[in-house]
This record gives structure tokens, sequence and C-alpha cells, in this order.
């Protein structure tokens, strides 16, 4: 009995050898449906793949002759060839700077290089500089501490909260000493 090679691509079987297994996996129809296969989760799935690489992909494509002259591509999505209009390539490469610009945004000051961020001796300078005391917070009055820091209602009425729960008050933050702290 001679072993057979089944394709799960081509939906075909024939008799297994090394040869005729490469033949087969380098032959036109075998490529097209393996493309096709393939093609359908990478469609489905085309929101999750960032939008750099897909304008990566798109820019190492050629375009369609087929699809640039007005005709029907008869491969469709499985084309090997770019599909994308000018209109549309000037809209990936706006979701590419969009994602730049968020990837930038959410990068920590220090990654960034900025050192503009103060410490807190030279903040404290300021505030007493400026005449301010450094004893009271003048961020928000005292009604807008509280919004800010507020249990949920269901917590409003137990008595004895642990200290972790508790809302802090401005003077007990200027209280705490840093060095305590993990």
């Amino acid at each position: 009995m001679v072993k057979r090679y089944y394709c799960d691509y081509c939906d075909r079987s024939f008799p297994y050898s090394v040869e005729a297994r490469k033949k087969h996996i380098n032959g036109y129809q075998h490529q097209k449906l393996w493309t096709l296969h393939y093609n359908q989760f990478k469609n489905f799935f085309i929101l999750l793949i960032a939008a750099r690489e897909r304008l990566q992909e798109e820019l190492r494509k050629e375009k369609c002759r087929r699809f640039y002259s007005g005709q029907e591509c008869s491969f469709g999505d499985a084309c090997i060839y770019s599909h994308l209009t000018v209109g549309d390539l000037n809209i990936l490469k706006d979701e590419v700077y969009q994602e730049n610009e968020a990837k930038r945004c959410s990068q920590l000051q220090s990654e960034r290089g900025d050192s503009s961020e103060p410490s807190l001796e030279k903040w404290i300078f300021k505030q007493s500089k400026g005449g301010n005391s450094v004893t009271k917070f003048s961020i928000c009055d005292e009604t807008e501490w509280k919004s800010l820091f507020k249990n949920p209602p269901g917590m409003q009425s137990v008595a004895s909260l642990p200290p972790s729960l508790i809302p802090p008050t401005p003077d007990s933050l200027l209280e705490c000493n840093f060095q305590d702290w993990g």
C-alpha cells in the first residue's frame, strides 16, 4: 500500500513522494487556496493588526492593473496586488500617525526624555516664593476635596472603616512622612 498525502487546502490527495509534495506545494492552485485560507483570518482580525504593519504591507505591493483600470479583479481580497486608492492610503497614513501619537503620549516622561517635570523641592520653593502657604493646599477648596475623595454610598454609613478606606484630608497628606511608605 502506497502512502498518500492529503492537502487540507486543496481537499485532494495523491501518492506521497518528496518530489510530488514539493511540486504540489509550489503549484499555482495550492498557493491560491492557501492564500485564500489565511486571508479569511487576516480579514477577520484586520482591526487588531497595527496600522503601521498594514501600511508597510500595502506599500510593498504593486498596484493591481485590473482594479485601477476600472475592471473588477477576479481575485478580490486574495489578490497579491494592492487595491487601495490614494485616499485609502492617506487614511491609513493618518491612522499610523494617530497610533504613533497615542504611543508617544502614553509613554512616561522619563522614557521620552522630558525632564521638564519639577521636583518636590522646586514645587515647594515656587509655592513659598509666590506667597502661598505650604501648610494648606491651594489646589482646591474643602468641598472639592471632599468630592474627590468620597467613599461609595454603602460605605459612608459604616462607623469603623479600616485606615486604607478613610478618605484623606489635606492636612493628613502634609503630615505624612513619605519615607515610611513601603
